[in-house]
């Protein structure tokens, strides 16, 4: 086994550093005409990043794919579908992830499927590795028998409360000795960077001029903060940055400040857009549709056609008409549509992103990995999880930001120390 781990806090350039020991690597054991590298992640988002970062490297030549680990089990179950059946393995849902990764790590315990692996990819990457759980680990942790694999990740941004401590990191620290990044370079800014390491080590972080933190017990005064944040400070990029929307305390101020202009020199509004995860948006557009089901081919199209027009639905009209075309199909149920657009919403995710935009709100989960120029954190009333859960919440909204960041916490009180008990 061959495995190089990194570990970091947010911004150290952990990615980077990856990039780095693969280029290494590279220079001194090329690809064969029919390899690629590898290189897997947990969310979509970090896969898009991952990518671009790949693209840049020369020595690979773009011999590589990027996928984040659910849709490579996906891949190996499909290609060793028989043996699964073989073996007295169940067919899984394609929804099930969890499920799905289970199996695929039953089949990568087995030699010869791990020397496929290995023959078309011989090196894997993996970022964000904190995120993983046991099923997830285990592909990983089999895959790394075989292949040369650089493993990047920070426990401290692992968000998910039932992986705490993270088994990926415990596991790396097993099989390798990590690197370990100390400096933040996604940021110069000093008070920026005495308040991640606060969050860190579990102190209070202490107000300066690029960072700081607000009372707010009312919609009306958050979108104020949120408005004047904007017109101060400026930024090609400014996100928005919630731990949870339940309560609707952030949706409110996003949509406040979207309509209308909030400050007193009144030079709104300015139009955020929200960031949904894929099953959120595949869920809406099937809501909008006014059909009853099941729809005749004619007027599940004429409900497509009304509907906003985006990939997804374009490519849902045109899989519809293929059904009709090919295999006769004459009506059409509610749950198989939605599957189909949440189907066409994933694979725009994987292959080709969002349009860019501004102005952005969103949760923290969605902000991982990410970069902004500003970051306004909204902390509602409705926060879950213990004190730990919340710095490390709190950690990675604010360490999203390259210039500024504001923390506006949902009291009528001054801001109480993290975690705004």
């Amino acid at each position: 086994m061959t495995l190089f781990g990194v570990e970091g806090v947010a911004g150290s350039g952990k990615t980077y550093r990856l990039m780095e020991l693969l280029e290494g690597h590279l220079r001194s054991a090329m690809l064969e005409d029919h390899q690629l590298a590898l290189a897997l992640t947990f969310m979509h988002g970090a896969r898009r990043r991952l990518r671009d970062r790949l693209r840049a490297i020369k020595p690979l030549h773009n011999r590589f794919e990027c996928m984040t680990i659910d849709s490579f089990a996906q891949r190996v179950l499909r290609r060793w579908r028989t043996l699964a059946k073989a073996r007295g393995m169940p067919i899984l849902s394609e929804t099930d992830f969890d499920a799905q990764c289970d199996g695929a790590a039953d089949l990568i315990d087995i030699e010869q499927v791990r020397a496929w692996v290995a023959s078309r990819f011989p090196v894997v990457l993996l970022d964000e590795a904190q995120d993983l759980g046991k099923g997830r680990l285990r592909i990983v942790s089999s895959l790394a028998k075989s292949v040369t694999m650089f493993v990047a990740g920070d426990e401290f941004q692992c968000l998910e409360s039932t992986l705490r401590p993270s088994p990926a990191i415990a596991w790396l620290h097993t099989a390798c000795t990590p690197e370990q990044l100390t400096a933040m370079h996604r940021t110069k800014a000093s008070a920026l960077l005495a308040a991640a390491q606060d969050l860190r080590s579990g102190k209070a972080p202490t107000a300066g001029t690029e960072f700081k933190v607000y009372a707010a017990p009312s919609v009306p005064l958050a979108a104020a903060y949120l408005a004047n944040a904007i017109n101060w400070n400026g930024g090609s990029t400014i996100a928005a940055i919630t731990p949870v929307l339940k309560g609707g305390f952030a949706y409110a101020i996003v949509n406040r400040v979207s309509t209308m202009a909030c400050d007193k020199a009144k030079k709104g509004p300015h139009p955020f857009l929200w960031e949904n995860s894929d099953a959120e948006e595949a869920a809406s557009m099937v809501r909008s549709l006014t059909l009853l089901w099941p729809a005749t081919l004619g007027d599940l199209v004429a409900a497509l056609g009304t509907a906003q027009q985006s990939g997804p639905i374009r490519q849902t009209i045109k899989w519809a008409r293929r059904q009709s075309r090919v295999l006769g199909k004459a009506t059409f149920e509610r749950d198989e549509i939605e599957s189909t657009i949440r189907r066409q919403v994933e694979l725009r995710s994987q292959y080709g992103g969002r349009a860019h935009q501004r102005l952005l709100a969103m949760t923290v989960h969605q902000a991982k990995n990410r970069e902004f120029e500003g970051v306004v954190v909204f902390w509602p009333y409705t926060v879950g999880g213990d004190v730990e859960h919340k710095r490390r919440l709190l950690y990675n909204a604010v360490t999203r930001a390259q210039r500024w960041c504001a923390v506006v916490v949902q009291n009528s009180k001054p801001p109480l120390p993290p975690p705004f008990s």
